[in-house]
Parts: structure tokens; C-alpha cells; sequence
């Protein structure tokens, strides 16, 4: 087993009705179901129901398992912001909201990215899962604040390269680099793709078999570069992490590197994968923990019917609506419950009248000023209305992105682009995975006239849509890639105004 080299990065450039009455489902506690706590230490905020002895070393393991992946790219970068978990005590209580066998998911939500994940049985020490939906998802997370550019193959292969990842015993050493079982006879015995079509993936990849291929193509491509071109890979990584052209990127770390297609053939024929032993460093230990009411646990059971796939998407909206109406029940000022809430609402001064009363209630909660000013927003109130509440939003809640991305819109449509470029800067820095924040902030710089930066950004928000992208979103964001960029060439061609009563 060898030792991980370090692959050394500058980041000086960056920036119900009722719940069920047996334990055996996530219930809320006053039906049967287990106490509910929410842990928060450095970098995570768990909601579980797990016993508060169980939710501390679960989300210290998640501490360790952040710590060993950033090894990947830098021993001291250290990124801001929680990331919020789920976890729940089995997968048989996982299996209510998300009926794929598998151990977790992953979503982007309004409040920001969250992983859902079955706690039982040391997932984080397992060496046989088959599915490691944490751990894919948190190499997407953290690798977004190390480079700032990357192309789809080297995302997801990277991302799956990693996934496989465990903690040993003592939680001092993280095992990397291990192929899921099978996988590697898989690639020896069918054709895997070409790097020139990996390129190419969001214009080529289509059905779910296509993805499959991309997948696996991308896992091992990322696996025979990284351990046969480490000082190249390396080099990619840099270039990337300076928001170079990807495909610039690789053509410059690899040049003279010889045929990679016959390079990967025979590394095939005569090499296992190198598996990686790496030292994780000592990580906050410091938690809090707080009991979680009732309505509060409604209110995430609620979120788990929206976000996992179930039988079907109306009985999960109207599972979620019941547990809203709960939570509403026991508690109408519980936050997270009136956000909800309003989702389903479609009549905007319902939706504002809601926002205010719940601000009156609850003063000093961040997440309730930034849903006023959303529904201000949507009810067409004045632009001086909609700043006072966003900006109390973001003193209550200044790690909440999306209350800066908020805040840089208001700016630009009142015509203040230099304070909606740094708004959009903020909140580019708390979340660089978010592809509407990085398409804000390439609205901001395209306002003040900064064209390459701003064609750059836009790119990179475009390498950010994930498959669920819908073909609108995609659309939406190359027509303004493309209406940016001329009328930026437009302006480069157009002649200097001549001052007046001076000679042309």
C-alpha cells in the first residue's frame, strides 16, 4: 500500500398528519419513533436520530473524512461553510423516502447542498459498500473550492475515483484509490471510452446506458493518470485551480506525455490500481447539540419526501404537505416548516403575509428575513423594501450564499453594479459548486465591462449543471454566454466616442 503524494495546490487564487407509531421508521418522538438531535461541529450540521453518543462520532468521522479527501489537493486548505447531513438510524428507514437500494443521497436545496445518509452499522469504516453516495458527493463538494474550473470527465471520475474511500479503526488513516469490486475485470473485458470522447460527454451522453459508460470511462481514465502522470496530473490540477480553459489545461500538463490511449491499454494488461494509505490530521472535536422539537422533525420528513425518489412525485408532495400541516400544528412559527409551507403556496401576498408574521415571531432567524425578502421579491415591493430585509438576512446569516446571490441581483437590476459584484463574490466564495451563484457573478463582471472574466465565469457556471439539469436550463445559460460575448465584441469594435467640440 503507498503513501498519498500530495497532490499540492495553491489556493492563494481562490476565492404528517402523524408519524409513525414504530421505531422502525424515522418518526417523530411523541409516536413511537426515536429522539431527534442536531449536531453541529466545524464544518457539518447533522439532523439524526441517532443516540447523541452515536450522532457526535458519526459527524466526527465525517470531520475525518473531509480532512483525508482535501488531502487530495492541499494539507491546510481549510473551506468555509457547514455542509448539512441527514442521517438516519438504517437504511429500512431511508427506504420510506428514497426507494433506490442504496445507502444515501444527495441533493442541492434552497438552504444550500445536503447529503442524506443511513448511519447503522459504520458506514464510514465499511470496505464492502456498494453504493457511497457521501463520499462522491463530498469530493464534488470540496474539490469546487480547490479549481475553479473542471470538465465534466474529471469531475465525476475524480469524484468516483474517491467515493470508495474508508476510514480504518482508529480513525487516524483513511484508505483511497480501492476499484468497487468487479469493476476493473468490468473495463478489461468491454470497450471503455476514448478521452476525446469524454470531452464531448453533455454533447454525446444521452440514455442512462450512455452514462453508465461515461462513468466508468471517467473513473478509470482519472485512476491511470493520477498514478502513471502523477507530476502531469498534478500540473492539470494547478492550471485548473487558476480557472484555465480545461481543455487548454490538459493540453499543456500533457504535452510530450505519448499515446494515453495505448498508455491506459497497457496499463490494463499489466497493473492493479495503487491503493492509497493517507495520515488525516487531528480535526475539531468541539459539537454542539441541541434536542430537536417535534414540529422540527416533521418538517424534516417533509424535506425527504420532496428530495428522495419514492413510488411516485404526487404522493410524495402529498406526504410532505401532511407533515407540514403537522409540524404547523404543533408548532406555526417553526421556520423550516413555514419555509416549506410556502413552497406550496401560489398566491403572492399569501406568501408575504405568511413571511411578515413569521419575521414578527422569530426577529432574530436569518432564514426568516430571507423569506420576506423573497416574498417581497415575488410580490413586486419596492427595491429599498426588498434590501432592508435581505440585508438584515445576510447579519443574521452571513454563511447563507444564496442571501448574497439575492442581494447581487437587487443590486444590478437598481443599478449598483459594483455592489452587486461584491455580493456576487460572497457568495461565489461560500458555495463555488453552485452553478446559479458562479452565473450571477458572470452577470456582475459582464455590468461592469469585464469581458474575459466575465465569458470565463459563465463557463464555468455551464461546467457546473449537473444531468438533472433541464435542456432549458442549458439553453438558458449558453444564449447568455453567447449574447454576452457579442455584445462584448460588439463593443471592442465599436469606435471611441469623439469628445465634444474636438476634431475627429
Amino acid at each position: 500500500m503507498r503513501s498519498w503524494p500530495g497532490l499540492v495546490l495553491s489556493v492563494a487564487m481562490l476565492f404528517g398528519t402523524g408519524c409513525a407509531s414504530v421505531s422502525t421508521r424515522a418518526a417523530c418522538p411523541a409516536e413511537g419513533g426515536h429522539a431527534w438531535h442536531e449536531v453541529q461541529s466545524a464544518h457539518f450540521r447533522v439532523k439524526t436520530n441517532l443516540e447523541p453518543d452515536e450522532a457526535r462520532k458519526v459527524t466526527l468521522d465525517l470531520e475525518r473524512l473531509r480532512r483525508a479527501l482535501l488531502s487530495v489537493w492541499t494539507r491546510s486548505f481549510d473551506p468555509p461553510g457547514q455542509l448539512e447531513a441527514i442521517v438516519l438510524r438504517s437504511r429500512g428507514q431511508l427506504a420510506e423516502f428514497h426507494m433506490k437500494e442504496s445507502g444515501g443521497f444527495a441533493r442541492f436545496t434552497a438552504n444550500g447542498p445536503l447529503i442524506v445518509m443511513d448511519g447503522g452499522g459504520d458506514m464510514l469504516f465499511a470496505q464492502d459498500v456498494d453504493q457511497d453516495v457521501h463520499a462522491h458527493e463530498l469530493v464534488h463538494y470540496l474539490s469546487r473550492f480547490v479549481l475553479a474550473r473542471q470538465p465534466r470527465w474529471y469531475a465525476e471520475g475524480l469524484a468516483s475515483y474517491l467515493e470508495t474511500v474508508y476510514l480504518r479503526e482508529d480513525g487516524k488513516e483513511a484508505v483511497l484509490g480501492r476499484p468497487k469490486a468487479g469493476l476493473l475485470d468490468y473495463v478489461r473485458n468491454r470497450p471503455w471510452l476514448p478521452l476525446e470522447a469524454l470531452w464531448r460527454w453533455e454533447q454525446e451522453a444521452s440514455t442512462i446506458a450512455d452514462l453508465r459508460m461515461y462513468y466508468l470511462s471517467s473513473w478509470l481514465w482519472v485512476a491511470y493518470l493520477m498514478n502513471e502522470h502523477g507530476p502531469r496530473f498534478t500540473d492539470f490540477q494547478l492550471r485548473l485551480s487558476r480557472a484555465e480553459d480545461p481543455r487548454k489545461a490538459f493540453e499543456a500538463a500533457f504535452a510530450g506525455a505519448g499515446d494515453l490511449e495505448r498508455g491506459l491499454h497497457s496499463y490494463l494488461e499489466l497493473s492493479g490500481f495503487a491503493i492509497w494509505a493517507v495520515p488525516i490530521a487531528e480535526v475539531p472535536s468541539e459539537m454542539q447539540v441541541r434536542a430537536l422539537e417535534g414540529a422540527e422533525v416533521h418538517a424534516i420528513r417533509a424535506r425527504l419526501f420532496l428530495l428522495g425518489k419514492g413510488e411516485g412525485e404526487q404522493e410524495q408532495k402529498k406526504a410532505a404537505q401532511l407533515e407540514v400541516a403537522q409540524a404547523l400544528k404543533e408548532n406555526p412559527t417553526n421556520v423550516s416548516a413555514v419555509q416549506l409551507h410556502s413552497t406550496f403556496l401560489d398566491n403572492d401576498a399569501e406568501r408575504l403575509a405568511l413571511a411578515e408574521l413569521l419575521v414578527k415571531a422569530r426577529p432574530d432567524s436569518g432564514l426568516a428575513w430571507r423569506l420576506l425578502a423573497e416574498a417581497h421579491g415575488q410580490a413586486g415591493s419596492p427595491m429599498a423594501v426588498q434590501e432592508h430585509a435581505l440585508v438584515r438576512a445576510a447579519e443574521l446569516s452571513p454563511d447563507d450564499a444564496s442571501v448574497h446571490n439575492l442581494l447581487a441581483w437587487l443590486y444590478m437590476r437598481s443599478k449598483a453594479p459594483q455592489k452587486g459584484y461584491e455580493a456576487a463574490v460572497r457568495a461565489v466564495k461560500l458555495a463555488p459548486f453552485w452553478p446559479t451563484y458562479v452565473d450571477t457573478y458572470a452577470a456582475a463582471l459582464f455590468e461592469l465591462g469585464q469581458c474575459a472574466k466575465s465569458f470565463n465565469a459563465q463557463r464555468r457556471a455551464i461546467e457546473l449543471l449537473h444531468e438533472g439539469a433541464t435542456e432549458a436550463e442549458r439553453q438558458d445559460y449558453q444564449s447568455r454566454l453567447t449574447r454576452n460575448d457579442t455584445l462584448c465584441r460588439e463593443r471592442a469594435a465599436a469606435p471611441a466616442a469623439t469628445p465634444e467640440g474636438s476634431q475627429p
